[in-house]
């Protein structure tokens, strides 16, 4: 494994212990010393499992109380089922005694205290209370109960190992080091200490008995982290550190062989660490939050010329203010455009959104009349302004969300050259309007999604999201009011098989249903996935796609209601970690993937309804629907891709790429898709 923790014994032949190798997510697992290892339970971290009495296990593992918060409270794990005994305690390291009453350290801003807990999680009394800059850690009973051994870091940076009475509270001080004292356990017989020391800067194993006896355990030149004695003294359990990462190691108890160490005197330190010398004041956001860069922009007008810009984001040191914002004006020096993004954070709940932008898009180009010269460009010009708020609650195995929000459209004509609009003006009135398109948003999503440290592709959840939109226009609002819904849901499950990193099945699948009044289709078909800015101002990549299905052309089928699913198979293929020397291009983990997928898009029939007392038809916008002969017909393909996680001009932050083969097998002389994409 990458990292193992902590072992306890929970027998004299079985350990329990922490671990995370990267194929799955962090666990306990419980080893026999035959090599046998099963999988307990999933953990939200690192921790120790201490055994109870019954069988049970105790621990403690952090979770969100907030949206930028976290706490550390204790669990039992029993039969299967955790229970949370202590709720925003701050409580982490606890050990546990024969009667179940827990010894566990409290974090407080600047020190950690031992407190004493039952078995139900009722707060007993303090042990050991910690003053400003001292902390205690890693409190292990005794066999017999009667005291606790710690580690306490005075002010200063001094360590000692401490055996603290838990009837009176009294201390005796056992060592006491200017280096690093951790990892404290007992001997079965209640006569030494097992802990370990940074005497020349490398982890020692270190015995101790009461008198103040010290003497050093020969481990090897790997060390040994968290040496632990099993019950009938026969062994000794630890964590070692090798070359492809920590492994649990068990040696016969007669074979430890301890050499005596002088004990070399303490270095003397400040009782309390000063403030930094300086003023204070008040905490600002301007001077983190001005921006550090900017990129420039190039890209094609939709008319004459070519943009040019740039763009640049920035945030304060604390996350309450982030803002990215983009201009860009064509040389031709009109229909300048540009976005501006703002998130405030400070309200902790919820998070504000507010977001401007103006865009200039090509409509169609304007001939000479009788001739096939084009003169101009019919342009739309579309004016965005929206406020949201969005309700996040975080956890570590869970994620959700709600949103709400507001937002106008304005939507106005122009033209390249600009003479030409009273021209078509006069022939087309509507495009001399100004039209406002207010909308009403809200969102929500769900998710448990599992994703290991070599993992290929989420695991062993779903994710759910709903969106509901009501647009309308001001100048006809009962007649272009329209309601639209869209949801999808995904469902991941991994395959214990051979590779890096477990395969895995993924099916996905997506909804959406408009009304007749509809302005917008959803569109069915295209490669969904995301943009990625290869150059500054180029970028590749179809962006994401609710009703995707590869190896037909974008929007091959445009309807008001729609449905599309995806089945894939995805198995990991190499894991290079490789760069390039010293230049930002990196390698990372492949993988394949067969996939499946399926579309569909209708329109409603025309229904008779009373308008005026008179029975009239009522159709749909068919303007926005794809031809009747394609729409209620299915799509569907078939093909694999080659998926590349690699980082391109970037150290820190790698990309997934895709490389596939979509053969369609369904509809595609129904919307003229090539036979193989």
């Amino acid at each position: 494994p990458y990292y193992a923790t902590d072992p306890r014994w929970l027998t004299d032949s079985t350990l329990v212990y922490a671990a995370v190798d990267g194929r799955s997510t962090i666990a306990a697992y419980r080893l026999s010393l035959d090599g046998t290892r099963r999988r307990i339970a999933r953990r939200n971290g690192l921790v120790a499992n201490i055994p109870l009495a019954d069988g049970a296990l105790l621990y403690a593992q952090i979770d969100y109380t907030s949206r930028s918060e976290v706490r550390s409270d204790l669990y039992v794990e029993r039969n299967g089922k955790a229970r949370r005994i202590t709720h925003g305690m701050r409580l982490v390291q606890p050990d546990a005694r024969a009667d179940g009453d827990i010894v566990a350290v409290q974090l407080a801003p600047g020190r950690a205290s031992l407190v004493l807990i039952d078995r139900n999680g009722r707060f007993l009394s303090t042990l050991a209370n910690a003053g400003p800059d001292e902390t205690w850690s890693e409190p292990r009973w005794s066999p017999s109960g009667s005291r606790v051994a710690a580690i306490r870091r005075a002010p200063g940076g001094m360590f000692s190992l401490v055996l603290i009475d838990a009837a009176t509270g009294a201390q005796t001080e056992i060592d006491r080091q200017s280096y690093v004292l951790s990892a404290p356990s007992w001997s079965p017989d209640d006569r030494s200490v097992l802990y370990m020391s940074d005497r020349d800067g490398s982890p020692r194993l270190t015995l101790a008995n009461l008198t103040g006896r010290v003497g050093e355990v020969s481990t090897g030149p790997g060390g040994l982290f968290a040496a632990e004695v099993s019950p009938a003294n026969r062994s000794i359990a630890g964590v070692t550190l090798r070359a492809d990462g920590y492994h649990i190691g068990v040696a016969p108890a007669s074979s430890v062989v301890v050499s005596t160490v002088p004990r070399s005197p303490p270095v003397d330190s400040s009782s309390a660490q000063p403030l930094a010398p300086g003023e204070y004041h008040r905490y600002s956001a301007w001077r983190s939050l001005l921006p550090r860069y900017w990129f420039p922009v190039i890209e094609a007008a939709p008319s004459r010329g070519t943009r040019l810009g740039a763009t640049t984001s920035g945030r304060d040191v604390l996350a309450r203010h982030l803002y990215s914002a983009y201009v860009a004006v064509p040389t031709t020096g009109s229909y300048p455009v540009g976005s501006l993004f703002y998130r405030f954070s400070g309200f902790r709940k919820p998070l504000v959104d507010v977001e401007l932008s103006q865009d200039y898009t090509s409509e169609f180009s304007l001939v000479s009349g009788g001739t096939a010269d084009t003169v101009g460009t019919l342009l739309r010009r579309a004016q965005n302004a929206s406020l949201a708020s969005t309700w996040v609650r975080p956890r570590v195995r869970t994620f959700s969300s709600a949103s709400a929000g507001i937002g106008v459209e304005r939507r106005e004509f122009a033209t390249d050259p600009g003479e030409f609009l009273k021209q078509l003006a006069f022939t087309t009135p509507a495009l001399a309007n100004t039209y406002y398109y207010p909308r009403a948003v809200l969102s929500a999503q769900w998710s448990n999604l599992q994703r290991p440290a070599s993992s290929i592709s989420a695991e062993d959840g779903v994710s759910m999201a709903v969106t509901a939109r009501e647009r309308f226009r001001t100048d006809s609002a009962r007649a272009t009011q329209s309601t639209s819904v869209v949801g999808t849901v995904a469902g991941f499950k991994s395959l214990d098989l051979p590779g890096f990193a477990h395969h895995v099945l993924a099916l996905r699948v997506a909804g959406g249903v408009a009304d007749r009044r509809a302005v917008n289709a959803l569109e069915v078909g295209g490669t969904s996935g995301n943009t990625f800015e290869l150059l500054a101002g180029y970028a590749v990549g179809e962006g994401r796609r609710t009703f995707g299905v590869r190896g037909f052309p974008t929007a091959s089928i445009q309807g008001t209601r729609a449905a599309a699913g995806s089945l894939e198979y995805r198995a990991p293929l190499a894991l290079a970690g490789r760069g390039w020397g010293l230049l930002p291009f990196y390698l990372g983990r492949s993988s394949l993937t067969a996939f499946a997928d399926a579309g569909v898009a209708t329109c409603p029939s025309p229904v008779l309804e009373l308008i005026g007392g008179v029975q009239r038809l009522r159709r749909a916008r068919y303007d926005v629907c794809s031809p009747s002969p394609r729409l209620g017909r299915t799509i569907a393909s078939v093909g694999g891709e080659l998926g590349v996680a690699a980082a391109v001009l970037d150290w820190d932050f790698p990309q997934q790429f895709r490389l596939g083969v979509a053969l369609p097998v369904v509809g595609r002389e129904l919307v003229g898709a090539r036979r193989v994409s």
